[in-house]
Parts: C-alpha cells; structure tokens; sequence
C-alpha cells in the first residue's frame, strides 16, 4: 500500500481553499455593484431606468398613434432599483397635455398612481389612483343645432353659460305689463311701468326691450267746447270721461226754414227766427218766431214761445200766431244731434249771442276686447290700481332670439355630466332658473362621459378660470392598455 504523502494532502487542501477565495474575490466586486446600485445614488443609472419606465408607461398609457405628443412620466417614491427589484413601483406621476377623451378634444389629463404593478400582460394596477381631466372653455363640446355659445367663469365661481334662446323657444312665455293711461290732448297715450315675467316684477325703463316705448292712440274728435276729461281702466274696460258745453254759432244755423229765408239772433235766452209772411198778391209781412230750445234725448227741438209781427209780440195761441205757426213744419223746428257713445249724453241747452249751447257729459266704457298690443301676439287686458295691465304670450315681439346667460354649479352623476343651471340672466336681470324653464324650452345640460377602468369612479367638477376640471379617484384600479385615453382597450 502506498503511503500517503503528507505534502500532497497539504497541497490539495491549500488548492482547494485557494480556488474558494478566488470564488469570494470574485463575487465581491459584484456584490459591491449591487449593494451600490441598492443602498448609493447612482444618477447616470437612475436616469437610464427612468427612460426605460417612462417608456413603459407611455407604451401601456396609449395605443400607437392616439396622442399629438407623449405623455410625461414621473417616477416617484425613492430610488428605481428596489422598485423594479420587487416589481413594484411606489408613485408615479404621469401628466397628456392634450388628449381626445370621449366627444372632448384637446383635453388635458393629470395623473398620480401608486403601488403600482402589472400582474399580467396589458394590464396595470395602482393600488390607488388620484387623477384629473382639465377642457378648456373654448373646447366644451356643443350638442348638434345648438346656436353659438360661450362658456366662462362667473364671479361667484360657478359655470356662466352665454348663448340665445331662439324665439320659437319663447312660445309659452307670459308677461304682465303694467301700463298708466294719459290724455294728450285728444289722443291717449299707455305708458309702461313695469313688467312680470318669471315671478319677478321689473322696471319699465330696464326692460326697453320688451315693454317698448309709449303707446298713443288718437281718440275721437269732439265738438268743439267739448274735452275728455279723464281715462281710467276698470275692471269692466276703459273709462273715458269728457265733459263741456257743444257751442253752434247763430252762423252756421241752417239759412232756411219751411222754404223761407230765415235770420236769427238771441234774445232773454230764446232764439229768434226771423222771416216774412206773405200776404196775397204781393205783400211780405216781416215777423220774428221767438223759440226755445229744448232737447229730447238726441233731438233738439225749437219750441215756439210767441210770434212777433205788426209791431207786436204775440202768444202762440193768438189768431194771427196761430196762422204763421200753421204755415211752419214742426219737423223743420227739430233735428237729431250727432250720436254720443254709450255713457254720454246731452245734458242741457241754451242759447246766447254766441250760439246755441248744448251741455254734454258722462263717460264711456271701452271693453277690453276691442284693444290690440299691435304686434300680433295674443294678449289679454285687464286692470288693476287704477293701471291698464297687458298679458301676453310669446318671446320678443320682433320674433329675435333673446340673449341670455345661465349660471350653474356643474355636478357629475355617474358618468354624466350635469350643468342644469340654477339662475339665468335674461335682460340685464337674473331670474331662479326653474321659473324661466317652466316657459322657456332649455338647451341640452347633461353630457355623458366615457367609461372609466375598473374601480375608477368620477369624484366632481370644479370651475377654473379657463375651463371645467373634473376629479377622478379610486383604489385597486385596473387599468387596460390605452384604456385612459382611447375609452376602450387596444
């Protein structure tokens, strides 16, 4: 048996241990490398894993082709090392300045994900997420048919929609005005105090507009002497009073009476009538019929009082009255006043040297019926307090559409997206929305929004000073490749 030689036993061990510290010195400088990429900044190596994630991200954000530029990608929560180590990212930030998201175009979409991970191939999870969708005023979406329309912040900070409302919007619109009728002269003139619209009472001069200006309407001549007095609305129509005194100049008395050339002159309150009696063959015997006016409703009559001739004044009943009176018509004594409207009537008459007086007054009722706004909507008159008041149907009487302003405090429901207002602004006034849009056909104020991923929710609305921005959280979210920004996976 061969003899084991110490020496060799001593080599093979020496070998042996010296292939293991050849083993330890090598691994220790990779060691060192990953303690150092673990535990020591390293800025050229942070930055080349932030590309590469950055990268990553924007690939899984959008599908190839559906943003105008690419997303800019944050990467948070410490050093990258020990993120990618575990699979696990701890925050990243991740902003799309201008993005298409549902109907909206040229959105922009804000982003914080954390403890995020990607559990299989196209899909992300964020353990939560807090995000934002900022459009701006100017890239609002309009409904199809909708007339221009401006949105804004309000001073308040709620949502100020401005557009019009076209006039066949305005078919149910009731507004009350209030009218004060003056005489001018002999014409009428219905002058606006105020109007009620949408349960609100407005000045006439604030509302130009829609109350126009005075309405004047030429009243029926009256004789002279005589005047209107008074117009005043009642519950039954418009009142008109007149009053004074019809003079007709001796004048302008017919020149004939009974076929006889005739003068007058006044005398002791009694109209003479003077003419000459004819005597066979050829004497005219001149005499004067001294008469009395009297009136029988419309009927003026002269009524001898006694007969003057051959130098003496005669009673009626007298031999050679009787004779002259026997040759005058009574029908040529009468005559019919022109006709008075309804409530006026001749009061009394006299005569003087200046003619022959006839008193007239009352007042005459005009139902409301017979007045017309003149513009040719349907309206309904009335009174009250001594004011003529005027109903009517419809929008602006010119048939233009009415510019207005709505106010709304925007709210999401779900996925839609609700900007009903609460106030609009309609001639320089603001009205309770609701009064309005019980006669006012309103515009669209409900906007869907796209779906969001799973465990996403829509959060509320704020109004910046250019533009709408809407809230997003949630936790465990799951999110599709390209499902942010193309509503659906790709």
């Amino acid at each position: 048996m061969d003899k084991v030689v110490p020496g060799h036993v001593a080599g093979g061990r020496f070998l042996a241990g010296r292939r293991g510290r050849l083993l330890v010195l090598s691994l220790v400088p990779l060691l060192a490398v990953l303690l150092a990429a673990l535990f020591l900044p390293l800025p050229f190596l942070e930055g080349y894993l932030s590309g590469l994630v950055a990268e990553r991200v924007s690939s899984q954000v959008a599908c190839p082709g559906s943003l105008a530029q690419p997303p800019k990608v944050t990467v948070g929560g410490g050093r990258l090392v020990p993120q990618l180590l575990r699979g696990r990212m701890s925050e990243l930030r991740l902003a799309l300045p201008d993005v298409t998201i549902g109907d909206t175009r040229h959105a922009g979409f804000e982003a914080t994900l954390r403890d995020v991970s990607q559990p299989e191939e196209g899909i992300t999870r964020a353990g939560s997420m807090d995000a934002s969708i900022t459009v701006g005023f100017a890239n609002m979406p309009t409904a199809e048919g909708e007339p221009p329309t401006t949105y804004g912040q309000a001073p308040d900070g709620s949502l100020s929609v401005t557009t019009v409302s076209p006039a066949a919007n305005a078919k149910r619109v009731t507004a009350k005005l209030f009218l004060k009728m003056e005489l001018r002269g002999e014409s009428v003139a219905a002058v606006p105090q105020r109007l009620q619209m949408f349960g609100r009472t407005l000045p006439a001069k604030q509302v130009p507009e829609l109350v126009g200006s005075d309405r004047v309407q030429k009243l029926p001549e009256l004789p002279d002497g005589v005047t209107y007095k008074s117009i005043t609305p009642r519950k039954d129509g418009v009142h008109v009073a007149l009053d004074g005194v019809a003079v007709e100049p001796l004048s302008q008395l017919p020149k004939d009476v009974g076929g006889r050339p005739v003068t007058y002159q006044a005398k002791n309150g009694l109209l003479g009538i003077s003419t000459a009696f004819a005597v066979k063959p050829i004497i005219n015997v001149p005499l004067t019929i001294h008469t009395a006016p009297r009136l029988d409703g419309g009927t003026l009559t002269l009524v001898p009082q006694s007969v003057e001739i051959l130098g003496a004044d005669r009673p009626v009943d007298s031999f050679l009255s009787k004779i002259v009176l026997g040759q005058v018509k009574q029908e040529s004594l009468s005559r019919k006043l022109p006709a008075l409207p309804a409530g006026v009537r001749y009061r009394s008459v006299s005569v003087d040297s200046a003619g022959i007086k006839v008193a007239v007054g009352g007042a005459t009722v005009r139902p409301f019926s017979t007045l017309s706004a003149g513009d040719g909507r349907p309206t309904t008159f009335g009174a009250e307090n001594g004011l003529l008041t005027a109903v009517t149907k419809g929008g602006n009487p010119d048939g233009s559409p009415t510019p207005l302003v709505l106010y709304a405090k925007p709210s999401i429901t779900g996925t839609t997206l609700d900007i009903a207002p609460q106030q609009i602004e309609l001639f320089g006034s603001v009205f309770p929305a609701d009064k309005v849009l019980a006669q006012v056909r309103g515009r669209e104020t409900a906007f869907p929004l796209p779906a969001l991923p799973t465990n996403l929710e829509y959060r509320g609305v704020e109004v910046l000073p250019a533009g709408l921005r809407i809230a997003l959280s949630g936790k465990n979210v799951l999110l599709r490749k390209g499902q942010l920004t193309g509503g659906s996976a790709c």
